[in-house]
């Protein structure tokens, strides 16, 4: 229940790893053990399907690296290079 009301509220379930709810529970510790036990094959598919349905997303790093991949291709289009400055 907290993490579909993080999703409705974030639009979202990419809880960061220290948020603990006003109830005082760790979400974003149990949505990283829930990452961990999945890529390990120790989740069960019915949990995995339970948090797919939520919108639950598995590869958080493949996540960022869309999204910085689109800020690339923004600034190639804007630059017309993707000579990116590292302090840019």
């Amino acid at each position: 229940e907290l993490l579909a009301r993080s999703r409705s509220t974030e639009g979202n379930c990419l809880v960061p790893q220290s948020y603990e709810s006003d109830e005082g529970v760790k979400l974003g510790s149990w949505v990283s053990e829930s990452r961990k036990a999945y890529s390990k094959g120790k989740l069960s598919e019915e949990r995995a399907k339970r948090l797919e349905e939520l919108g639950f997303v598995w590869d958080t790093k493949g996540i960022a690296w869309e999204a910085n991949f689109g800020l690339l291709a923004q600034y190639l289009s804007e630059k017309g290079d993707c000579l990116v400055p590292q302090a840019y």
